[in-house]
């Protein structure tokens, strides 16, 4: 029951800060930010499948942990990618 509701604050969440910085970017138009938000739309790509994964369970257990370390992997790249840009 908790994890129910840990998984969608995580949702609400990270779909708060994907707005923010869709309309950071909007105002700004730096690629940083655009990055920034490429990393927080993955990570709530990542919220959604595990939250499908909870109710009706379309994946296999390895698949769904492939699926998990390679939006890790996007996500972890943006930010890196961000920081690094001039």
């Amino acid at each position: 029951m908790i994890e129910n509701l840990v998984y969608a604050f995580i949702l609400v969440f990270s779909l708060t800060l994907l707005a923010i910085s869709i309309q950071a970017f909007r105002r700004s138009g730096k690629v940083k930010v655009l990055m920034i938000s490429f990393a927080l739309l993955l990570f709530f790509s990542k919220g959604i499948l595990f939250t499908v994964q909870l109710f009706v369970e379309p994946f296999k257990q390895e698949t769904l942990w492939v699926l998990s370390g390679l939006c890790d992997i996007g996500i972890l790249s943006m930010i890196f990618l961000a920081v690094l840009k001039r």
